[in-house]
């Protein structure tokens, strides 16, 4: 399993728009390390890919009754 490097860690941390002092960097790695280790693992074609069945559009418009209330 690759680590996570110091360099990705700035990377990352630049990307995200977070300034992280140098001191912080190495427990930041590690932490970063540990949250990714369970992806890493994961065999992705293992994993099957689920269609929502029900989508929901907030911009879809009103409900009306037609009962007409």
């Amino acid at each position: 399993m690759r680590d996570v490097t110091l360099d990705e860690v700035r990377a990352r941390a630049a990307l995200a728009g977070l300034a992280l002092r140098e001191e912080r960097l190495e427990m930041v790695r590690r932490l970063l390390a540990d949250a990714l280790a369970p992806l890493r693992r994961t065999d992705a074609h293992a994993v099957r890919a689920v269609e929502p069945a029900v989508t929901f559009d907030a911009g879809a418009g009103e409900w009306h009754d037609d009962a007409g209330q």
